[in-house]
């Protein structure tokens, strides 16, 4: 059942990709032409990390299998959770995880992980803090670090669905091929997987609670260090594809390729435009959603305290976390927060992890957009509860500073009654 699901969602996805060209055709600027060209357009904002973090994959695995794996193996967690914990699934996690795999089922779980985990810390900690107003940042902080606490339930959720399923995938790293082999891992088995992970989660829970402000700052330097590493790979990368230098120079280059060659068909080039292209229906899909079930939307949104631009960017982010981004200068600060906790789990949904899973592991779709949106819910909840009165506290304060301006972010009904 759970294939023909996801043989639907591909094929919906394709409808759209279709009805985006003819749009784009007629009008490329707006409206369904436009989310078409933009899917299309998303290859470049996710190669730039994918690069970055693919090419350094060597390095990485050392650390993870001398530093991460050993912990997660001790516990008796499967180390290949330990890859996707800082790699995301699409940006080389899912390669990375296979090869430190102790089972397949490890490897699955260590997948739906790389959804949540990895795509937050190598995407979209980098990117926001590239694409949001430095005035943003500590709200992006405070959002981050709520949202993170729920990703081991979202991988939970995910997998005790498969469990229960008795879900068959491809225990093989191809986009074809038939899905034999069947997860068959226990309740017990799963929650070990995850321990870890529910360790590291507990201890940013209570340092977001009694050390706020340390918390944030020590996110921000986390951020703007690993924006750059992943920058200087890529371009050294660059440097070495066109002129050899390194090779020449040190008699050797310990970075992956970017682009494909004869051991891997699946570098940072290839496994960006394989999103991407998929994009180019996720996108119009997206649009629709939003054009015919945005009023219901919005409305549910004012019902959990969220402005229009906070509901906006909730409907945004299920598609791609870079389209939440450009949203967020118009939003309040506590929407900012709820939003990026939000995201931390369910960005990507209807967009690039939902691409990526449809072309590696299509009988997968279902009980990964369950796990997904299920711990994205989980973490609005949170953020209301440890992070929203942070956030309230430091807007209070930019106001003071003029950092936010008197009236900025109030709507016109409030301005109104504010004049009266």
């Amino acid at each position: 059942m759970l294939e023909m699901v996801g043989k639907i969602v591909i094929y919906i996805i394709m409808a759209c990709a279709v009805a985006g060209a003819f749009a784009a055709i007629r009008n490329s600027d707006e409206g369904l032409g436009k989310q078409f060209m933009e899917g299309l357009h998303a290859v470049g904002h996710i190669f730039v990390p994918a690069a970055g973090i693919m090419a350094s994959i060597p390095y990485l695995s050392w650390f993870i299998d001398k530093v991460c794996g050993p912990f997660f193996a001790a516990i008796g967690a499967d180390p290949a959770i330990a890859a996707t914990a800082i790699l995301a699934t699409d940006m080389g996690g899912y390669q990375l995880a296979e090869v430190l795999k102790q089972t397949q089922e490890g490897w699955i779980m260590a997948m739906i992980v790389g959804f949540m985990a990895g795509a937050t810390i190598v995407f979209s900690i980098p990117m926001g803090l590239a694409m949001l107003d430095k005035r943003d940042h500590k709200y992006m902080a405070l959002g981050v670090m709520s949202g993170v606490l729920t990703i081991p339930i979202g991988a939970f959720i995910s997998s005790v669905i498969i469990a229960v399923s008795s879900s068959s995938f491809r225990d093989f790293i191809s986009t074809s091929g038939e899905a034999k082999y069947q997860f068959a891992l226990g309740l017990g088995q799963i929650l070990l997987n995850l321990s870890p992970l529910l360790i590291f989660v507990v201890l940013i829970a209570l340092g977001l609670y009694f050390l706020p402000d340390l918390m944030i700052n020590g996110f921000m330097w986390f951020g703007r260090i690993l924006d750059a590493g992943i920058k200087l790979v890529l371009v050294f990368s660059i440097v070495e594809i066109f002129t050899g230098l390194f090779s020449t120079v040190f008699g050797g280059w310990g970075f992956h390729p970017i682009m494909a060659d004869s051991e891997d068909q699946f570098r940072a080039l290839e496994t960006a435009g394989y999103i991407g292209i998929m994009l180019a229906g996720a996108f119009p899909m997206v649009y629709l959603l939003q054009k015919y079930a945005g009023g219901p939307l919005e409305a549910l949104g004012r019902k959990v305290g969220l402005s229009k631009e906070g509901s906006a960017g909730i409907v945004a982010t299920i598609a791609n976390i870079l389209a939440m981004f450009k949203l967020v200068r118009t939003m309040p600060p506590k929407d900012k927060v709820i939003n990026i906790s939000f995201a931390v789990c369910a960005a990507f949904l209807l967009g690039d992890h939902l691409s990526f899973t449809a072309n590696f592991q299509p009988t997968l779709i279902l009980p990964i957009i369950a796990g997904k949106i299920s711990a994205g819910v989980i973490g609005i909840g949170l953020a209301y509860w440890l992070s929203v009165p942070k956030a309230l506290e430091l807007e209070k304060k930019d106001r003071e500073a003029g950092i936010i301006g008197k009236d900025e972010y109030l709507t016109k009904e409030e301005k109104v009654k504010k004049a009266i």
